[in-house]
């Protein structure tokens, strides 16, 4: 990519230089072609006067020395020849009668001695008659006039030459700053989706601070997170390997020893074989449904959900009413209590979080109830809010706290699947967030996370 970037600018330069030299050409033959129409005026005009100086077939020649005086002073060499070829006036006769100063004076910016190249030839009419012909070439001009015309033109060239080593320069300096600060963050990228080919999914390429991102921080973003995903689903392939072989082992080989025992004739009774193999199989079937619940809630990750912004106390009565008939059929209370309040947050996850905690809550309390409470949760940082799940269940002992966000961790007395905790503190992590547990004010627990 770096080669291609560069190539691209050296052409961008060469069309600059290509570009200059042509403007430079065109600008040139303009100035050229004024010079040129300014010294054919002049000779339109002498021939204009030269004409009025023909009158009932004569010359009048002192109009005619003034008419070819004006044409020296305009820098031309002249002759006049009538209608038979005669030669009636030049340059030369008006000169050899001008007065010592006006000679002076005409030397100081006109090569006199000679003109430049062959005279050209126009036709002098009178009525439509043709009646003798004007013979003009240019004089060598002397003083500022020629070296205007030439510092001119060189200026010209000089500005086109600046102006082609500044844009070529700065399409250079450009170059070399995109392939330095565009193709190597994609350089890293390319390694980093190497590594991920290869099983490594450590990687993490750095995000600029900037607040307004641009694209390239972007597809950093969205590489970070595929990678975070991919090494997710890794961790939970060889999770759920390990974890179901232990969750199953247990229930498939009382089965399989209840089955044994009735072979052998040490168990006569099948209603015992039949009820334990039934609450087994009961078992299985709720370890089933609890890795679909989880297989589920990881979907949510995998899943890249947009920030959005909603109202916190309108999304917790939403999800609550949801809920409530649960809650009332186990003769519990459910309250919610906290501000009017707008926050960003995925919604999707957000619901998966709150539901999980209640439902973690109820299964654990017997009387009393479950609060829901939120807030802000640093006045220096409004966008970061809290959302709490408190019950007056039963609680747990001291030494089984920081178990219970591992998977299929239950407690003594816990028919669940231990799985509903894990699940929350995984996608808190995953969004960025904070989850604490401690002992509620009420008894029970108080589940507290941070976002």
């Amino acid at each position: 990519m770096r080669t291609k970037l560069f190539l691209a600018f050296i052409f961008i330069i060469f069309l600059a230089l290509l570009s200059n030299i042509i403007f430079e050409r065109l600008i040139i033959e303009d100035f050229n072609d004024f010079v040129m129409g300014h010294e054919e005026d002049n000779i339109y005009w002498i021939m204009a006067s030269v004409e009025g100086c023909y009158d009932d077939k004569e010359w009048d020649m002192s109009m005619l020395k003034e008419a070819l005086h004006w044409g020296l002073m305009l820098g031309l060499e002249t002759y006049v020849e009538d209608g038979t070829g005669q030669r009636v006036l030049s340059s030369s006769d008006v000169l050899s009668e001008m007065t010592p100063n006006m000679m002076e004076r005409m030397t100081s910016f006109l090569n006199l001695s000679s003109g430049l190249g062959e005279f050209i030839w126009y036709p002098l009419y009178l009525k439509g008659e043709e009646i003798g012909k004007l013979y003009v070439r240019p004089i060598e001009r002397l003083g500022m006039t020629p070296q205007k015309e030439e510092i001119f033109r060189n200026r010209g060239r000089e500005f086109l030459i600046i102006s082609f080593l500044i844009a070529g320069g700065g399409a250079l300096l450009m170059s070399i700053l995109f392939t330095i600060f565009l193709s190597n963050p994609i350089r890293r990228l390319t390694v980093s989706a190497e590594k991920i080919a290869g099983g490594d999914f450590s990687v993490n390429e750095p995000v600029s601070n900037r607040k307004r991102k641009d694209e390239l921080d972007k597809l950093t973003q969205s590489f970070n997170y595929m990678a975070e995903a991919l090494r997710r689903e890794d961790a939970l392939r060889k999770h759920l390997t390990s974890n179901i072989a232990h969750e199953l082992r247990t229930p498939l080989t009382i089965m399989k020893g209840n089955l044994e025992a009735i072979e052998d004739g040490i168990i006569s009774d099948p209603k015992v074989v039949i009820d334990s193999i039934r609450t087994e199989i009961e078992r299985l079937v709720s370890l089933v449904e609890g890795i679909e619940d989880l297989t589920r809630a990881e979907a949510s990750f995998f899943k890249r959900g947009d920030q959005e912004e909603i109202n916190l106390k309108e999304f917790v009565q939403s999800v609550s009413e949801s809920m409530n008939s649960m809650v009332i059929d186990k003769g519990l209370y459910l309250r919610i209590n906290g501000p009017d309040i707008l926050v960003k947050a995925d919604p999707e996850k957000l619901h998966i979080i709150l539901k999980n905690l209640v439902t973690n809550a109820v299964k654990f309390t017997d009387t009393g109830g479950i609060t829901i409470h939120w807030g802000n949760a640093d006045d220096k940082d409004p966008d970061l809010f809290f959302l709490a799940v408190s019950d007056t269940g039963k609680g747990i002992e001291d030494d089984e706290l920081p178990k219970i966000f591992d998977r299929f961790y239950k407690g003594k007395d816990s028919q669940g699947k231990g799985l509903g905790l894990a699940i929350v503190k995984e996608i808190v992590e995953a969004i960025g967030g904070q989850i604490e547990v401690e002992r509620g004010s009420e008894g029970g627990l108080s589940i507290r996370i941070t976002m």
